[in-house]
């Protein structure tokens, strides 16, 4: 299952979001036993883990998050594990950067970004003294009611980036900005099959590749020559009918696997490409 990660809208009855009506700003997260989810970051996000571990799942790799550092990520979608230490509880907190006030803090510190394409996702600095305190700063900002708090969360996102600027980190950082502020699209073929299986729609797999939903929809079709819709759907019932010949998942299972909403949706789109259940194929395998 994806979980987006901040919700649009976030609830405004749940404390742990720092959120306005313009935007949601920040997550304070508190839990007392590990979990691993799908995450889809749908702002870039910089993440202070408090206490415990937090395990970020890359391509190649895997990041291990704990309280002496802190990570920038792009948005996208990361499986995300979170681990406790002994008898303390899981504590974060993830600070959101929208596209539009990292551009204007590039330009108000007249900053000289790295140019070219800048393949960068994350970027890890480690947790100072000046970036801890920070940290626990900004967590006295949820609960509270003031005037001007949309200004004052404004000011902290450049704050907290002029900070990371100051570390070692400071060329790391600067080709990270550089990659949130890029127009050009992402490679079409690239975009769409690194989240092929992801139940993804339209205008959230558009963005991702940095395009308007009408520019994706042209710039597909010119590569596949068909529709989005039509050829991703195509693609995820051809694996999911090979993993119901070669395996015993639950059709439930398969369909959330292959980035289908719903079993029942599914087996819907299943019989109308192949004429029959998935339910009736795998049981002409059985007997066979």
């Amino acid at each position: 299952m994806l979980f987006r990660f901040p919700p649009v809208p976030a609830d405004p009855d749940d404390p742990s979001f720092l959120a306005l009506d313009t935007a949601t700003y920040a997550k304070y997260k508190r839990v007392n036993r590990s979990g691993t989810r799908n995450i889809f970051l749908t702002e870039h996000t910089l993440v202070f883990t408090i206490s415990g571990t937090k395990l970020l799942h890359l391509p190649g790799q895997v990041l291990n998050v704990g309280p002496g550092s802190v990570v920038l990520l792009k948005r996208g979608i990361y499986v995300m594990a979170e681990y406790l230490e002994r008898s303390k509880d899981f504590e974060a907190l993830m600070l959101f950067l929208p596209v539009q006030t990292v551009r204007e803090f590039a330009l108000r510190q007249k900053l000289q970004l790295p140019k070219g394409r800048q393949e960068l996702f994350y970027v890890v600095a480690p947790a100072n003294e000046l970036l801890t305190g920070f940290r626990d700063q900004y967590r006295v900002y949820f609960g509270k009611q003031l005037r001007e708090m949309e200004q004052l969360l404004y000011v902290k996102i450049h704050e907290v980036l002029l900070l990371l600027l100051a570390t070692e980190q400071r060329g790391s950082v600067l080709a990270f900005l550089s990659a949130l502020l890029q127009d050009e699209p992402e490679d079409l073929a690239f975009t769409v099959q690194r989240y092929l299986f992801q139940s993804l729609t339209l205008e959230e797999l558009a963005g991702l590749s940095n395009r308007s939903l009408a520019t994706f929809k042209r710039d597909f079709h010119r590569h596949y020559h068909t529709s989005p819709r039509q050829w991703i759907n195509g693609k995820r019932l051809e694996h999911a009918r090979m993993l119901l010949q070669t395996t015993d998942q639950p059709v439930g299972d398969i369909a959330l696997s292959c980035g289908f909403e719903s079993a029942s949706h599914f087996i819907r789109l299943f019989r109308r490409a192949f004429g029959t259940t998935p339910q009736t194929l795998r049981a002409k395998r059985t007997i066979s």
